[in-house]
């Protein structure tokens, strides 16, 4: 059984972003790392190599990045690593991302691909569901758990007030939702691993993936501080009460 996860190399969320002053671009801290869903999804992967002794892979698609995730993943146990990287991909859609990792995906047979629900920096949620649909797998977005039996793979996932299962055959692609499965942190001998590995590359031209032209960011724009929070002291029935005066008087919401 060949598990394939797809990762992402994102800011670090705890990183500082900031809008630049005439909102043409955005200032991000250097530092990035695996996105945190991916993270879910590669945990997903080596829970099967324990359970089922799954073979495991990672693929990733960037323009001159992306190492730093694919360390992370090898560090957390994922034993094949490979990066698509060329300088197309900059600032490439959706879909182009997509193109290219299900052209990586496809490279091996494989049984079930695993990806985050989304990417903590453009929050899009669109790439694991768009390489299903070009690979012509089943897909079973929000997954929260999953078992492998006899050629399919039970999924539940989370839906609005609760949950579903559903049955998928194999080969399939599930996207991570939290709660499917809790990082491992990497040991010493991992991390000393993941430091000396060679990360296998490729472009589009190999794979035979032509890139969209570029859409233009026309602006970003913040959200605006929050005004500043009014505590009210006293008692209860007095607190109340001038919390309806103030609600009244200036929020003018009652």
């Amino acid at each position: 059984m060949r598990v394939v996860v797809l990762v992402k190399e994102v800011p670090d969320l705890e990183a500082a972003v900031k809008v630049t002053g005439d909102g043409s671009g955005l200032e991000v801290e250097k530092r990035r790392g695996l996105n945190f869903f991916d993270e879910i999804a590669v945990e997903a992967a080596l829970k099967l190599k324990e359970s089922h002794g799954a073979v495991t892979a990672a693929v990733g698609a960037s323009a001159g990045a992306g190492v730093e995730a694919m360390r992370r993943a090898v560090a957390m146990g994922i034993e094949t690593p490979l990066l698509v990287d060329d300088p197309a991909l900059d600032g490439a859609d959706s879909l182009t991302i997509a193109r290219a990792l299900a052209a990586a995906v496809a490279l091996e047979p494989t049984d079930l691909v695993i990806a985050g629900k989304q990417a903590t920096d453009d929050e899009a949620g669109l790439v694991g569901p768009m390489v299903a649909e070009i690979l012509g797998m089943p897909c079973a977005t929000r997954a929260i758990g999953l078992e492998v039996e006899d050629g399919s793979v039970l999924v539940t996932r989370e839906i609005d007030g609760g949950e579903e299962v559903v049955r998928l055959p194999l080969p399939a692609l599930i996207t991570a939702e939290k709660g499917l499965a809790e990082p491992r942190v990497p040991g010493m001998a991992g991390t000393m691993k993941a430091m000396k590995v060679q990360i296998e590359r490729t472009d589009l031209a190999a794979l035979g993936v032509q890139a969209h032209p570029v859409l233009p960011v026309v602006a970003y724009r913040t959200v605006g501080q929050r005004p500043p929070v009014t505590m009210i002291e006293g008692e209860p029935a007095d607190a109340a009460a001038e919390l309806v005066r103030l609600l009244r008087q200036e929020a003018k919401v009652l």
